[in-house]
């Protein structure tokens, strides 16, 4: 991840512990997306309970490494957008 904004030179570094509410925002996109596709596949698909436990915990393992930088940038904006 740059340092810096390329465009506005936003500093996307910030002091320790900072970024735990990225970690919340992620972990919450996380459930939000599992937990009610979980239940939307068992009530509208026929696959099997493993399988589909199965699906769902892949994705819960593998989805947050590759949200984790939207979410560090969603949790910039809020902050820009609150705190300005």
């Amino acid at each position: 991840m740059f340092t810096h904004c390329t465009a506005c030179d936003l500093k996307f570094e910030r002091e320790s512990g900072y970024f735990i509410g990225a970690m919340y925002l992620n972990y919450g996109a996380t459930v939000l997306i599992a937990f009610s596709s979980y239940f939307l596949l068992a009530t509208f698909a026929a696959i099997p309970f493993f399988v589909n436990l199965g699906i769902w915990t892949f994705f819960s393992a593998v989805f947050p490494v590759f949200f984790y930088r939207y979410s560090k940038s969603l949790w910039l904006n809020f902050d820009y957008v609150f705190s300005s």
